[in-house]
């Protein structure tokens, strides 16, 4: 009996050391479109600009196709660094949905930053309230549109519960890689996962 209690006693301690992955899905597509965003941090009717998942966009944040089933948190690495305000990145995380339809399946579209505080309303204006004029609409625009080899670090449940559910609701995850190894994911803002 008690080399049972040990056994099983060892067994337990083996499965909580466990990756913290275990249960995520990793992937990679190849040749993906990336382009870039930015939007006004106060929409016309004055209420703080939101993303999908209900939080203000930060720099690390990229929008995906709803389709794509991603959930929130999940972590994009593009197979060379990009420059995010004056900062070389390779990791991001999914925040945000509507991305061009045209675009690949598994595209992201980076948060480039808030173009101006309130929204831009002239006959120019972007759909985001930006003026064509502003520092971050033109740098999005020269930016442009880059196609990018992208692995995905998701939770798989997460995947196919996004795929499933109806539209009315925005996905989340919650990400715990503080102890994992987390090279990979040097860059990437944990707070902007929880």
């Amino acid at each position: 009996m008690k080399k049972i209690i040990k056994f099983v006693m060892v067994l337990g301690l083996i499965f909580s050391f466990a990756p913290q992955f275990a249960n995520a899905a990793t992937f990679e597509e190849k040749s993906q479109d990336v382009t870039a965003y930015t939007a006004s941090q106060y929409k016309t009717d004055g209420k703080a600009r939101l993303n999908a998942s209900g939080k203000a966009p930060r720099i690390g944040d990229v929008a995906v196709k709803r389709s794509s089933g991603l959930p929130f948190g999940t972590i994009v690495l593009t197979s060379s660094p990009i420059t995010v305000d004056g900062y070389l990145r390779e990791s991001f995380a999914v925040q945000d949905w509507g991305i061009d339809p045209e675009l690949s399946t598994y595209a992201i579209d980076i948060w480039f930053g808030f173009c101006r505080t309130n929204a831009f309303t002239g006959t120019d204006a972007t759909l985001l309230g930006c003026s064509p004029s502003d520092v971050k609409v033109q740098s999005a625009f020269r930016f442009g549109q880059n196609k990018m080899d992208l692995t995905f670090y998701t939770r798989q449940n997460l995947v196919l519960d996004n795929l499933n559910s109806d539209d009315s609701s925005p996905g989340s995850m919650d990400l715990d890689v503080s102890n994992s190894n987390d090279s990979v994911l040097g860059n990437i803002d944990l707070e902007s996962l929880n």
